[in-house]
């Protein structure tokens, strides 16, 4: 389990370079000892020379650079004659973030060439190209063991171990080259360059050093022309290889090519996505198991990441879903991996637990609340006759608030939610506004759940979907919702129809009776107006004019003046406010929906003030409308059928506000 101990909590114990050293190589401490000094000197200013995006952040890898800047152990590599003019004091280190934030301290705008750390990428490219089954059999992916350089082929087969060493790197740009001679390197580059989030070029003076210099993996490659791994003459593919391994880039480029692996192949910056997340998967899994070369045992034991390292100085780190670590320091070690980088990377994963088997349980439940019908619905306002028939049933609606990754074990969480909610007869609802990624998997599981609800006689509905992938039959939209709200009324109907279904069966005692149409009498009877006596309903009635609108038609619309009042026929009417973004243009939210007998327009009707929001018309539909001026001729011809009428304008309007209040008080702690 990982620590709960913070490391800015540590005190200093920085003891000079002999110690920093020892901690880059594995050697001379425990491993409580290495973790006491991951952070230092906390107390320091704020570092302002780079692109600060948080200081907190920036002060964590400022400390580790000068931790570590004293640490003079290794030396530049030289079997390239280029490479050893490298400045062997060279420090640079960028972190870059899943969501785009990208934190960099010392020489990181220092160009240097990405050597080997070329070699994943070029592998993912030539599986993009070529498809992963292809290139099996082109390149293990077994550990080799051995040095980067060595001549490192499978004693059956001839192909090399994996495509991190030498052999297999130029077996990958073998196939790459001739997959198409004629622009292998432009493809090469823009690869790359999308990987960077910026266009990168070839450094030509360490290009014709490595060409010249190059004779062992001369040698290599034509070993695998004798296997029959390289199909052609060996020296196009090679010399692609050479030039992978001279493109330019800077620490920061690394980071965020660390930080595309981490989000699966999509960049954090630009948004494009050179890699698929099946490639980026399987590219990680052999950095893990390969990338490091002959210390990629110690590495995993140690440090925990995916990986890879390059004689140029630059070590490349991923935290899958999280984040991309690059460290450029030119001093090797004897593995030619950079001793300053492999101490940073150590360092920061255990400082800041970014070891892959030193995870937490899920600590954060993935769903975030449960509760019944009971204790929320819809804003569809029901009729006396709905009300009645539906209020017994509420609790039959369970709603299940998800959040976060739903991956499977976050998923197996909220499908024992969903079993325990599943009672007879239970309309369930799963909110996903707060999913963040529902992986392919756990959208088979939801839809093979919903299919075994069904047969039980119960139904999932989803809501707050729509930025996720969703199987077709989970996506139509019997069975998901763009809001709560809608999910909650269609619940309700479902009950409602279940429920005149068995009242029908059993000779209609529970089933809904049809709502009489037609005369301002029978549809005021329904609601509003049916406590009234005769003579006062009459005096009312006989001042209310019809008005007929089509589905989707503006009844009334916000800012407007407030002359009638609005008392339903027949048909659905909505109340839509727009909820104002920033950010984005408004939206419009659902305030209510009314159907016969129910009144709207009332509160800005006596107010007098402007409309609020607008009303459209669900469905085909009427309204008997009440002018301002017929009104006010009621209190002057008929005092007592216009106090009638407001005293029943304002028992509606209380129950309208002690429903709402109950909903606004219940939502907070729901």
């Amino acid at each position: 389990m990982a620590s709960t101990t913070s490391p800015w909590n540590e005190p200093s114990s920085w003891h000079g370079p002999k110690v920093a050293c020892e901690q880059a190589n594995g050697s001379g401490t425990t491993q409580d000892h290495q973790k006491q000094f991951a952070i230092t000197h906390i107390t320091k200013a704020p570092i302002t020379s780079a692109p600060i995006r948080s200081s907190l952040i920036q002060q964590l890898l400022k400390e580790q650079l000068e931790d570590l800047r004293d640490c003079h152990e290794g030396e530049v590599a030289d079997y390239i004659p280029e490479l050893a003019k490298a400045n062997p004091e060279d420090f640079g280190i960028v972190m870059a973030t899943a969501d785009g934030r990208v934190y960099a301290v010392g020489d990181w705008e220092k160009t240097f060439t990405i050597q080997s750390i070329s070699k994943p990428f070029m592998y993912g490219l030539a599986m993009s190209l070529l498809s992963p089954s292809f290139m099996e059999k082109k390149v293990g992916v077994e550990p080799s063991g051995d040095a980067f350089n060595a001549i490192s082929l499978d004693p059956r087969t001839g192909i090399p171990r994996n495509p991190m060493i030498n052999a297999g790197a130029i077996a990958t740009a073998a196939q790459v080259w001739r997959h198409d001679p004629g622009r292998a390197e432009d493809l090469t580059l823009e690869f790359f360059s999308s990987l960077a989030g910026r266009p990168l070029a070839v450094n030509e003076s360490v290009y014709e050093s490595e060409r010249a210099s190059g004779h062992r993996n001369r040698a290599i490659s034509h070993l695998l022309r004798n296997a029959a791994v390289i199909e052609e003459e060996p020296e196009p593919g090679l010399d692609l290889y050479f030039r992978q391994c001279s493109i330019g880039v800077t620490c920061r480029d690394l980071a965020v090519m660390a930080a595309t692996l981490a989000c699966q192949g999509r960049n954090p910056l630009t948004q494009d996505e050179p890699l698929n997340p099946a490639l980026t998967t399987r590219m990680l899994a052999v950095m893990g198991s390969c990338g490091m070369y002959d210390y990629a045992g110690q590495w995993l034991y140690d440090v925990g990441m995916p990986a890879k390292s390059g004689v140029g100085g630059g070590v490349l780190a991923v935290v899958p879903g999280r984040l991309g670590i690059a460290v450029y320091s030119p001093r090797l070690d004897a593995f030619g991996n950079s001793v300053r980088g492999i101490a940073t990377c150590r360092r920061l994963s255990q400082a800041l637990e970014l070891h892959l088997f030193d995870q937490t349980p899920l600590q954060q439940s993935p769903v975030r609340s449960t509760y019944k019908g009971t204790e929320r619905r819809s804003r569809r306002w029901r009729s006396t006759a709905e009300a009645a028939v539906l209020d017994p049933l509420r609790s039959q609606i369970k709603v299940l608030h998800a959040q976060g990754v739903l991956d499977f074990a976050a998923l197996e969480n909220v499908l024992g939610s969903i079993e325990q909610a599943a009672t007879d007869g239970a309309v369930i609802i799963l909110d996903l506004g707060q999913v963040s990624e529902l992986p392919a998997a756990s959208s088979a599981f939801l839809k093979r759940q919903s299919e075994l609800l069904q047969a039980a006689g119960q139904q999932l509905l989803l809501c707050r979907s729509s930025h996720l992938e969703l199987p077709a039959a989970l996506s139509r939209e019997k069975f998901t919702y763009a809001s709560l709200d809608l999910a909650l009324e269609a619940a309700e109907d479902l009950l409602l129809e279940k429920s005149a279904c068995e009242g029908s069966a059993g000779n209609g005692s529970t089933a809904l009776a049809a709502a009489p149409k037609g005369t301002p009498t029978d549809a005021c009877l329904l609601g509003l107006l049916a406590p009234l006596a005769a003579n006062l309903r009459e005096a009312i009635t006989e001042r209310l004019e019809l008005r007929h609108y089509a589905a989707g038609s503006l009844v009334m619309a916000r800012q407007q003046e407030s002359d009638q009042l609005f008392l339903v026929a027949s048909g659905r009417f909505s109340i839509f406010l727009p909820i104002p973004r920033p950010e984005a243009p408004a939206r419009l939210a659902r305030m209510a929906t009314f159907s016969e007998g129910m009144v709207f327009g009332d509160a800005a009707f006596f107010s007098g003030e402007l409309r609020m929001a607008d009303v459209v018309a669900d469905t085909d539909g009427s309204c008997w409308l009440l002018q301002r001026s017929s009104f006010e001729g009621l209190q002057q011809d008929n005092p007592a059928a216009a106090m009638a009428l407001l005293t029943q304008l304002a028992i509606d309007l209380g129950r309208k506000v002690a429903l709402c209040g109950q909903q606004l008080t219940l939502v907070e702690d729901l």
